[in-house]
């Protein structure tokens, strides 16, 4: 297994020296280990599809499956958009792009089967969705998407075509790539204490989770992690202190050199050790 914190991110399949460099400014990501760190901030059920007819502008993000029926642009200068015509037999929907229009055009077939995920909106009584995710049907196992992780992303990023669905796809690159487990960072004691999910299983599912159950078994191990080593620094800590000046350091010392994340840290544990409030 090749070391992931040296690996430049540049050699990731689809990421190259100019996308490299955008993530290397935009978000701090060097290397196969920040970019397998860096977490997603929200998920959305993919596995159902729903018929034209049954949407309206006040729903949450929806998939649908039809044909691009043909393409039109409108506007002039920067309101110039591409608009496709989808349908799926039961209704039409517009799809609108601002951006791309000519790459668009060439990637996209008229009459041939795709899957489309975005927000639908209304405007001018037509239901629309602007910059959708469109995948051929064929490439597309619904039954194994489960919840599709999104991504914290920047203006600058999307300009650059990073948007979450590309920060998605080199995931599925780096996390195809694990062909080994990766080096445990608690020993088996605790993990069989706490009933905690191996590292390389937990990164995984973190990403890519088969449903919201082992999706919260991912986040509890990453989450007991960072605490369990928080507390291990402010021991260390302490016991620096202890040897400095031979003698005991209270608490209040203690708290008084606490950084944000221990602070926080302090708090959950002292909230789940004091007493229910009757």
């Amino acid at each position: 297994m090749f070391d992931l914190t040296t690996r430049d991110i540049k050699y990731l399949s689809g990421v190259g020296p100019q996308r490299a460099s955008v993530l290397n400014k935009e978000l701090g990501i060097f290397s196969f280990h920040d970019l397998l760190y860096y977490f997603p901030y929200k998920y959305v059920d993919r596995s159902r599809i729903y018929r034209i007819r049954e949407i309206d502008g006040a729903m949450p993000y929806i998939q649908l499956k039809g044909e691009i029926l043909g393409f039109e642009t409108a506007g002039e200068g920067r309101q110039r958009r591409l608009i496709a015509h989808f349908s799926d037999s039961t209704g039409i929907v517009d799809l609108i792009w601002f951006q791309g229009i000519k790459y668009l055009i060439g990637k996209y077939k008229v009459h041939q089967e795709y899957i489309v995920f975005g927000k639908p909106t209304v405007f001018n009584g037509r239901i629309n969705i602007a910059h959708p995710d469109i995948d051929p049907a064929s490439e597309l196992k619904l039954s194994a998407m489960g919840l599709q992780p999104y991504y914290n992303t920047t203006e600058k990023m999307k300009r650059s075509s990073l948007n979450s669905h590309a920060i998605e796809k080199m995931m599925k690159s780096l996390v195809g790539q694990l062909n080994e487990p990766l080096p445990e960072t608690l020993s088996p004691a605790l993990l069989a204490e706490h009933h905690l999910m191996p590292l390389t299983d937990a990164l995984m599912n973190i990403h890519f989770p088969s449903g919201p159950d082992v999706l919260r078994k991912a986040e509890y191990r990453l989450k007991f992690e960072e605490l369990f080593y928080v507390q291990l620094n402010i021991l260390r800590y302490a016991k620096d202190r202890q040897r400095k000046y031979r003698g005991s350091v209270s608490y209040t010392h203690l708290r008084a050199h606490e950084t944000g994340r221990n602070i926080v840290c302090r708090l959950l544990l002292e909230k789940k050790k004091s007493p229910p409030a009757i």
